[in-house]
């Protein structure tokens, strides 16, 4: 089970933090840029697309409209040239001048002419350019013909001397059939329009692109900062460094975090502390524990014809109980059960002084008020306010049987006769240490006691009668006598026995609350 335990701790102190392969800033970027990439290059096709459309839309308007403003154009002189042979060519001559200045004032496509044919479409009539419309030719297999608003939109190949060329024509036919006026637009300018527009879509995109992406990249690393700081926080308190605070001062949920932060390191501080204080108070506590139980006597001193048994319990870690067996001159013994108002530390050096002052003055003093006279002068000077020590001196001359017996506010000593009968003996007397004086002379008295032969002197602490049960509700002196009664003839350690298994059943597990201590002398 040790081994096991031992494995365990090694392997959550050999536990290494997750190894780090892209920081949250990169990922932020990464995905965000992913994000801008995909977002702006669907725009841009959108648009592309939308813009040719747009273009393609316009060029096709604008060569609609100019035809057919052409054909406007043309129509009033176009009965002039039906004139004689003479002044046809004067109005043919004419008409192409008007045609130049038409294209000049309202051409604003790639055209490539505006020309006049005859009704069959074969001979030229006039011409913006002054080419030769009956030298070029279509190739029929590359045209698409359509209609609107009667005017023939076609798209093609036009050979000519000078090689084939991409056109897009637009023709309208003339009042009666007499001819057409026809727009030649260059197809190469306009698909190179169509490229350049989206061209600088392009580069529009790639700019974007290339600028944000890293604006992107460099907003990530710095939204994302007070997370990396909030890790190099928790590093350090990781490290055992539990003073350490967070830098970090956002308005946001990671300022909240960081509060937070700073709050559970200042309370680990805080309970670091009182674990370092506990830890002392216990080691204190242990040693003062060690010092009182080597204080207490292991063994009682034997008195001629008395048999003596006895039980001690702290309820803390140091208790405030003392007892004790003193052999004294002539044949004679004290048995001295004491109590002080403090637990703990406190309780534990004053039970110390006591018991030393206790086994000093036993032996100097010849009788018992002396002796707990000098015991109260010397504790009253150095008792501190609100402590006090209680006590009960059983003093035996053994072949006699005789009892003097004194008590400072303790617990008033009982005697079982050999009858059964329970005596319980409260000679006057105040606690030790409240009053150096004439107060605590005055109250204090002494009583003389014939232990007969089968009797029983009992002291106690008041854990015993004031040991309480779940419900608040204390022993009793009555219930202590009561067991004793019923115990009248056995010896000192079955009394000890069924006084604590008793008191057991009547407590039922609930928590001591004062030391209990029991001393029991009976008369051979």
């Amino acid at each position: 089970m040790a081994a096991a335990k031992s494995r365990l701790r090694g392997g959550r102190s050999a536990e290494r933090p997750p190894r780090q392969i892209l920081p949250i800033s990169v990922k932020y970027g990464v995905v965000t840029g992913l994000i801008l990439l995909a977002f702006v290059v669907g725009v841009s096709r959108s648009l592309t697309s939308s813009s040719l459309e747009s273009t393609t839309r316009l060029l096709q308007q604008n060569g609609l409209e100019l035809v057919q403003l052409a054909h406007a154009f043309v129509d009033p002189y176009w009965t002039r040239i039906k004139t004689p042979a003479e002044e046809r060519a004067k109005e043919q001559a004419l008409l192409e001048q008007r045609l130049q200045s038409f294209l000049r004032e309202g051409a604003q496509t790639p055209v490539l002419d505006l020309i006049v044919t005859d009704e069959a479409g074969t001979q030229l009539i006039a011409s913006a350019r002054g080419g030769d419309r009956l030298k070029m030719s279509f190739d029929s297999q590359n045209l698409n013909a359509g209609a609107e608003d009667g005017v023939v939109i076609k798209e093609g190949i036009l050979g000519g001397a000078d090689g084939s060329i991409p056109i897009r024509s637009f023709q309208k036919k003339l009042p009666n059939n007499a001819g057409y006026v026809e727009l030649l637009l260059s197809a190469e300018a306009l698909a190179a329009l169509e490229q350049k527009l989206e061209s600088s879509t392009q580069r529009l995109v790639l700019s974007v692109l290339l600028i944000g992406i890293p604006l992107v990249m460099l907003m990530g690393f710095l939204l994302t900062r007070p997370v990396r700081l909030l890790r190099e926080d928790m590093t350090q308190v990781a490290r055992g460094n539990l003073d350490h605070q967070s830098s970090v001062r956002t308005t946001d949920e990671l300022g909240a975090l960081a509060s937070s932060f700073n709050r559970m390191t200042r309370f680990l501080a805080e309970a670091r502390e009182q674990e370092m204080t506990a830890q002392a108070v216990a080691r204190d506590l242990n040693i003062a524990s060690g010092i009182q139980n080597a204080l207490l006597p292991r063994e009682l001193a034997p008195i001629s014809g008395i048999q003596i048994a006895r039980y001690y319990q702290s309820a803390k870690e140091v208790g405030g109980d003392y007892y004790d067996v003193i052999p004294l001159d002539g044949d004679r013994a004290g048995i001295v059960v004491a109590d002080v108002s403090g637990k703990g530390l406190a309780g534990s050096l004053v039970m110390t002084m006591t018991r030393s002052l206790v086994r000093m003055a036993a032996r100097i003093h010849p009788d018992a008020r002396s002796m707990l006279e000098s015991i109260n002068a010397s504790l009253s000077r150095d008792m501190t306010g609100g402590m006090f020590v209680t006590l009960a001196w059983a003093e035996i001359e053994a072949d006699r049987g005789r009892v003097r017996i004194a008590r400072a506010g303790h617990n008033p000593p009982l005697i079982l006769r050999s009858s059964g009968r329970v005596e319980q003996f409260q000679p006057g007397g105040i606690a030790l240490g409240i009053d150096g004086g004439e107060v605590f002379q005055k109250s204090l008295e002494i009583s003389d006691v014939q232990l007969e032969r089968g009797d029983a002197l009992i002291l106690y602490t008041d854990g015993i009668v004031e040991a309480m049960n779940h419900d608040g509700v204390e022993y009793s002196l009555e219930a202590f006598a009561r067991v004793l009664q019923n115990m009248s003839s056995a010896t000192p350690d079955e009394l000890v026995e069924g006084v604590l298994a008793d008191l057991a059943v009547h407590v039922d597990g609930a928590e001591a609350t004062d030391d209990i201590t029991l001393v029991i002398a009976r008369r051979e």
